[in-house]
C-alpha cells in the first residue's frame, strides 16, 4: 500500500469551514416497528438500481469526502461532518458540519434510513456553499452490496445522490453464514500480514466486499463494500491511496471532527 504520511503531515491548516448550527431533527414521528417492513421493501426495490460492474466517475478525480455521524453519549443529539479533500495531494479543502437531533435508533442494516437525510443536507450545503468542491467520490462509514438485502446505507446515499460512493466499516455486518468469527478465520487463512487482503463472499458466491487488514492485527481489519457508480476494484484502489491508519484518512477525519464537536455540546 502506498504511504501518504508525508502528505498527511503537509496537510495545509487552511480550509474551507462551514458549521450550521440549526439543529435538524429527524425521526419524531416514526414507529420503528410499524416501518421496518416498509424499508426493508424499499432496500429491496432499491437493488436494480445499484450499479457495481462499471465506473461511471468523473476521471480525473479532483475531490473526494468522507461522511460521519457522532452522538452525544447516552443522547439523540449528534454532529453530522464532511470532510473534502483534494485527491491529488490529499489536503483538506473544505470540512462541513451540522447539528442534528436524531430519533431513530440504530438498527443493523436500516443506518441508511437513519443517516443519508442528514448526509443529504451536508451534500446540500455544500452544493450551495462551495458547488466549486463537489467530489466525485465519497467514503461512508458503513456498508454497501455487503448487506442482508444487498442495499446498505453507501449503496442507499449513492443512489439518492447519484455521486460514486462506497462503505468502509470497522464491524462485520452478518449475511448468510458470514460472522466475525468466519471473517477472522479467512484472514489468518488467507491476508494475515499488514496490508493484504481476502474477497468475502455470500453463501451465493457473490462478492460482497474486501476484508482488509491494515494493521497486521485481524481482529482490526476493516471491510470495503462498493456502494454506486463505483467498482470494487476502483474502491479499493482509492482506498489504498488515502490509507496510513486503520481508519482511511477521509472517514477517520469526518470522525474527528464530528466527535470534537459533539464533545463541546455533551
Amino acid at each position: 500500500m502506498t504511504s501518504n504520511r508525508d502528505l498527511y503531515i503537509k496537510r495545509n491548516t487552511t480550509w474551507l469551514n462551514i458549521v450550521i448550527r440549526d439543529c435538524i431533527e429527524i425521526g419524531n414521528d416514526i414507529n420503528v416497528d410499524e416501518i421496518l417492513p416498509i424499508w426493508a421493501k424499499e432496500q429491496e426495490d432499491m437493488v436494480p438500481s445499484i450499479i457495481t460492474d462499471i465506473d461511471q466517475i468523473n476521471e480525473p478525480i479532483r475531490f473526494i469526502a468522507g461522511l460521519d455521524i457522532s452522538f452525544v453519549k447516552g443522547n439523540d443529539k449528534a454532529v453530522a461532518s464532511m470532510v473534502i479533500f483534494d485527491y491529488r495531494t490529499l489536503n483538506i479543502v473544505a470540512k462541513i458540519s451540522i447539528y442534528c437531533v436524531i430519533k431513530i435508533p440504530y438498527i443493523p442494516g436500516y443506518l441508511a434510513f437513519r443517516e443519508t437525510p442528514i448526509y443529504m443536507r451536508l451534500l446540500d450545503i455544500q452544493k450551495q456553499r462551495c458547488p466549486h468542491l463537489t467530489p466525485q467520490v465519497i467514503l461512508i462509514d458503513g456498508n454497501g452490496v455487503w448487506h442482508p438485502r444487498r442495499a446498505g446505507s453507501a449503496c442507499h446515499f449513492g443512489v439518492v445522490s447519484d455521486i460514486p460512493c462506497f462503505g468502509v466499516s470497522k464491524n462485520v455486518l452478518y449475511v448468510d453464514s458470514i460472522t466475525r468469527s468466519t471473517i477472522q478465520k479467512l484472514l489468518i487463512e488467507k491476508a494475515p500480514e499488514k496490508d493484504q487482503y481476502v474477497e468475502v463472499t455470500d453463501d451465493s458466491g457473490n462478492i460482497l466486499g474486501i476484508a482488509y487488514n491494515v494493521t497486521g492485527n485481524v481482529k482490526n481489519a476493516v471491510y470495503i463494500s462498493v456502494g454506486h457508480k463505483i467498482t470494487l476494484q476502483t474502491a479499493l484502489n482509492i482506498f489504498q491511496s488515502v490509507t496510513e491508519y486503520r481508519i482511511c484518512e477521509p472517514i477517520r477525519q469526518a470522525d474527528l471532527l464530528s466527535r470534537a464537536m459533539v464533545a463541546r455540546i455533551s
